[in-house]
């Protein structure tokens, strides 16, 4: 049997393959008979010769080949030209392979191969190879829409009790980073100690951890630095944060800064402020600095420019890293230029 999984969402990849090792080990001796290729450097030969060996000792064998497709390319690329005219298609010994794969006179029944692999061109000719003789799933992210069901069933199998709001709180705040919801509801269940989960106990598990970690992205944003503002995306992205969490924590940040003025123009006290506000009090001089240099026309901007850029994603116009990026540039474009000064913590004059 032939599998192929791919797709944006490694972690429900990752689900379906522990879920096809679960059945496939009837004997408890899968692990024995598991080999994992690294399809940067595979052959069509090397991967043939485990393909085709038998299981020792075991009902099954396991072939699991890791980022082969995404190696080999769309193969659109132009064609090399043999000697005697011709053209040799580069895929040529992998349709082979492919071929006798699905072949049980040439692969026993045995073996399971298993090809894993993130974001693929859907017209790749090396996907079409694999993906005509497999059975293929393809894990797209999940939608908005999708997500709160998935936390409900996730959190009920951890045995862990989430009010309506703060499992909305939970999915809105890490977005559809399943592995990041996963490690955020088993520290929630141990915050809780079988006790119900609410919103204030995910404030406190989850906001204040995860708005430390992009709090540098978030303040490069409003002091106007696109450099910083766009390396600490790339950052947060690389370790696993999901572009609409990343844009909520920007919009986030311009609605304190709103309150914060409102506030201020109110005459309310410090102290009262970062109450009202819900500002971290590491951060309520930052924010109350930033919200006297902040006109209310670049605040009422700002709200524009992130309904834009969520109306683009919607309306299918741009994904959403691309809405996310598009939105830093134009948020550090209209950044006061004195609100660098008040990011650095410097005393307004």
């Amino acid at each position: 049997m032939i599998h192929l999984f791919y797709g944006k969402d490694r972690y429900r990849i990752r689900a379906a393959l522990r879920e096809l090792r679960a059945a496939l080990d009837v004997d408890g001796m899968l692990e024995s008979n598991t080999t994992v290729l690294d399809g940067a450097s595979l052959t069509p030969d090397e991967l043939m010769a485990h393909a085709t060996a038998v299981p020792f000792l075991a009902s099954s064998r396991l072939v699991i080949v890791e980022g082969l497709i995404g190696r080999l390319g769309s193969g659109r690329r132009p064609r090399r030209t043999k000697k005697d005219g011709g053209e040799s298609d580069p895929l040529e010994a992998w349709r082979a392979a492919a071929a006798q794969l699905a072949d049980p006179a040439v692969v026993p029944g045995t073996t399971t191969v298993v090809f894993l692999e993130g974001e693929l061109d859907e017209r790749s000719a090396a996907l079409a190879v694999v993906a005509n003789a497999a059975q293929v799933r393809k894990f797209d992210q999940l939608r908005p829409d999708e997500l709160a069901g998935w936390v409900e069933r996730l959190a009920a199998e951890k045995d862990v009790k989430l009010t309506p709001r703060a499992l909305a709180a939970l999915a809105q705040l890490v977005g559809a980073d399943l592995w990041a919801l996963d490690n955020e509801l088993d520290k929630l269940g141990a915050y809780c100690d079988g006790a119900v989960v609410d919103e204030a106990a995910v404030d406190a598990v989850v906001t204040s951890a995860r708005e430390a970690r992009i709090w540098d992205l978030t303040d490069a944003v409003v002091s106007g630095n696109e450099a910083k503002a766009l390396s600490a995306m790339r950052g947060r992205l690389t370790e696993g944060d999901a572009a609409p969490m990343l844009s909520f924590m920007i919009v986030r940040e311009y609605r304190q800064i709103a309150i914060v003025k409102d506030l201020l123009d109110r005459g309310a006290r410090r102290d009262a402020i970062a109450r009202d506000a819900g500002v971290h009090p590491r951060r309520i001089d930052t924010v109350l600095a930033l919200a006297r240099r902040f006109p209310w026309s670049a605040v009422r901007r700002a709200y524009d420019l992130a309904i834009a850029a969520d109306l683009s994603v919607k309306r299918g116009l741009q994904d959403d890293e691309a809405a996310l990026q598009t939105l830093i540039h134009q948020l550090c474009a209209i950044a006061p230029r004195a609100a660098a000064r008040a990011y650095a913590g410097a005393p307004a004059r």
